[in-house]
């Protein structure tokens, strides 16, 4: 169905007594709200998912009728005016989350008896409210006030801690909170969220009777993640929890069992250090989410694990396992697991296994590992990949052409293994890769030449107009309505990067440290939208091509230590968005280009190209006249025949001098030994100091030479 678009037409307000309810909910709706203040028989109005402005009429809130208002994810600033007393309407239902609503929660909300859903959060709510005086909503049975500027004191008085309403659902995650609310008699709630505040000490026992006994369909679900927790009050013993999220606290010591039942588990960024235990698999039979990473946990990876046969992401990444991978993680697992990332622990050995026909991953993380072998030709069947990274590990073969019919491939990351040979991809006619954004070769030992047809492909790197929206980033939708973000680890402007969200904007291309050789490609200057170019460390020879100049997006480019010629192309100059570049070490030689761009890079950017000069190198290896075009490629002009009087004037000077000072020394024996007694003893002191020079520049010399052995 076509979404409308445009403001909500005035003549809704003539409708008056015959409307009852309005839903205009989902579409492209601009603008304020009409004024409907003559509507005195409708009873719910649902603007939901729009892009409404202006303020809230506060009339909404007397219509003698009105039960229902929603009007989440749009962009109201405010609630206006203020209602007289014994004006409010039998309200039921206010749900004005994701707006950009500011100040303090409007007073006169509490007047509303009978309201049962209160949802505020996701708004630029401020200042300070008392827990305890949501009381006065006796019917009140869901209550969010997360993600907004709101600081919540929880205290609740023991008078009104008995007659407090009983919540179903509790939201107030980034509300500065920093003790647990008192929720013992809460014997109904169903959905906590305290998540990022800075409650700290332990987890209290009767927390776990978070939807012991709810009815909603949304129950039992625990989120404590983002606090200072470190520990859980003895003995506890967790309920059948749908989701339970404990995330980056300072919990440690052993993992905590999750009930069969729970099927969205996370433990990551704590200080657990046991084990996994064996029989851990029987526990998240049921789970599709399960996530351990970031802790520091060590032993195998029991193969029970696999008996999770609803996952589909499993993330033990950055912990301390050791041993191989289950193999049925890979035959069987993979039937199921969109996302495998066992990054950064100690794993040898090799891929054992065949990746099944219908494999549905897409996301394969192995990398910083101490696997070997090949990669499985099998993870062709993974024909919906995203993101695979194999790199830091001791993997040997050749370049995976194998993997070409991955169409769906974002990333790509081999870095520093033990692959080898060059990476034409033969018989191969289509396009590899043309979502490809993301490609990471470095510290292997590639070589051959870098093929055109290789760069030629990268579609998704090339001007992409009107295709991807620019703020997307790789991920996608769980079960359940969550949604998973991939990321990454990249080098750009020579330091480690982690893109926690992998926008796709972020394009990259790095070859540094193998042993490619031949001509940059001509056409690497059609990759418009590449950020990152690095072919550093390699044997690439001839010029720097002038289609560089093109790549207007480009932030970071490393082409040093190659054996690259002629000069610096004056298109670089023009690369304003440049903000890292490194040419050293080549065998470039002529003038820099001057720019608004390269004088402002460091000498270190050009140094080891002998013949290379002018700004910002300090000393010049060409004589004046000899001076490279300009930005706008015209030559600095002087008049061919014009006499130059200062060169005159300069050999007339020298000429007489000259003859002054060597004319007495040719006649005069007496002259000769005044003169060449104290300049021979001068001419030793030269010899001396310039013999010391010679001995401390071997040195380094020898030093160096070593540095660069080291170093390759």
């Amino acid at each position: 169905m076509e979404s409308i678009s445009g403001s909500i037409p005035n003549s809704f307000a003539n409708l008056s007594d015959h409307l009852v309810y309005l839903d205009l909910s989902s579409n492209n709706l601009t603008g304020p709200i009409p004024s409907l203040q003559g509507s005195k028989n409708l009873t719910s109005i649902n603007l939901s998912y729009n892009a409404l402005t202006g303020p809230i009429p506060s009339y909404l809130f007397s219509l003698p009728s009105m039960h229902d208002i929603a009007l989440q994810d749009n962009q109201f600033s405010e609630v206006s005016g203020f209602l007289p007393k014994g004006s409010l309407s039998p309200l039921v239902l206010l749900d004005l989350t994701g707006n950009k609503l500011q100040g303090p929660i409007p007073s006169y909300l509490f007047g509303f008896q009978g309201l049962i859903y209160l949802l505020l959060s996701s708004n630029n709510l401020s200042g300070t409210i008392q827990l305890e005086s949501f009381h006065t909503l006796q019917n009140l049975q869901w209550l969010e006030l997360s993600h907004n500027s709101l600081s919540v004191n929880a205290s609740i008085s023991d008078s009104i801690l008995s007659s407090f309403p009983q919540l179903n659902t509790l939201g107030l995650a980034s509300c500065t909170l920093q003790k647990f609310p008192p929720l013992m008699n809460q014997s109904m709630l169903g959905l906590l969220d305290l998540s990022n505040n800075q409650i700290s000490g332990v987890i209290p026992n009767w927390i776990w009777n978070v939807g012991d006994r709810s009815p909603s369909a949304y129950a039992n679900q625990l989120n404590l993640s983002g606090n200072l927790l470190v520990g859980f009050q003895r003995e506890y013993v967790f309920p059948p929890l749908q989701v339970l999220d404990l995330h980056s606290n300072q919990l440690c010591g052993e993992i905590p069992i999750p009930q069969d039942s729970t099927r969205y588990v996370d433990y990551s960024r704590n200080n657990f250090s046991s084990s996994i235990p064996a029989e851990i698999g029987n526990r998240i039979s049921t789970a599709y989410f399960f996530s351990l990473s970031h802790n520091m946990l060590s032993g195998p990876i029991p193969p029970s694990i696999c008996n999770g046969s609803n996952l589909e992401v499993l993330n033990l990444s950055n912990n301390r396992f050791t041993g191989t991978i289950p193999q049925c993680l890979i035959d069987k697992g993979t039937a199921t697991l969109r996302v495998l990332n066992l990054q950064n622990n100690l794993l040898t050995g090799n891929l054992m296994g065949m990746f099944p026909k219908g494999c549905t991953l897409r996301t394969l993380d192995l990398s910083e590992n101490l696997l070997e072998g090949h990669v499985p030709k099998s993870l062709a069947n993974c024909a919906n990949a995203e993101v695979i990274n194999l790199g830091n590990n001791n993997i040997n073969g050749n370049f995976p052409c194998f993997l070409a019919n991955l169409s769906e491939l974002h990333v790509l990351v081999l870095r520093s293994n033990k692959f080898h040979g060059n990476i034409r991809c033969q018989g191969i006619h289509n396009y590899i890769w043309p979502k490809l954004q993301i490609i990471d070769l470095a510290l292997n030992n590639f070589s051959g030449i870098l093929p055109p047809k290789f760069f030629s492909q990268r579609k998704a790197m090339m001007d992409r107009g009107n295709a991807t929206p620019h703020l997307n980033h790789l991920g996608f939708e769980l079960s359940y309505g969550t949604y998973y973000e991939d990321s990454v680890t990249v080098i750009n402007k020579g330091l480690e990067m982690e893109l926690v969200k992998i926008l796709n904007i972020f394009t990259t291309i790095d070859f540094s440290n193998n042993r490619f050789k031949g001509e940059i490609p001509y056409i690497v200057g059609d990759l418009k939208s590449l950020y990152v170019l690095n072919l550093s460390h390699n044997v690439l020879t001839g010029l720097i091509p002038s289609s560089v100049g093109n790549l207007t997006e480009l932030g970071s480019l490393d082409l040093s230590w190659n054996k690259l010629g002629g000069s610096i192309p004056v298109t670089l100059a023009s690369l304003t968005f440049l903000s890292f570049l490194n040419l050293s070490y080549n065998q470039l030689v002529g003038m820099i280009p001057r720019g608004p761009q390269l004088q402002t890079f460091p000498e270190t950017s050009y140094k080891g190209n002998k013949g290379l000069w002018g700004a910002p190198l300090t000393a010049c290896c060409k004589e004046a006249e000899s001076a490279p075009p300009t930005l706008d490629g015209t030559q600095s002009y002087t008049e061919e025949n014009e006499i130059n009087w200062v060169y005159i004037t300069a050999t007339l000077g020298y000429t007489v001098g000259f003859g002054v000072i060597v004319g007495p020394l040719l006649y005069s024996k007496r002259w000769r030994q005044y003169y060449y007694k104290p300049l021979d003893r001068v001419i030793v002191r030269i010899l001396h100091h310039r013999e010391e020079q010679a001995r401390h520049q071997r040195r380094r010399n020898n030093i160096n030479q070593l540095r660069r052995r080291q170093h390759h």
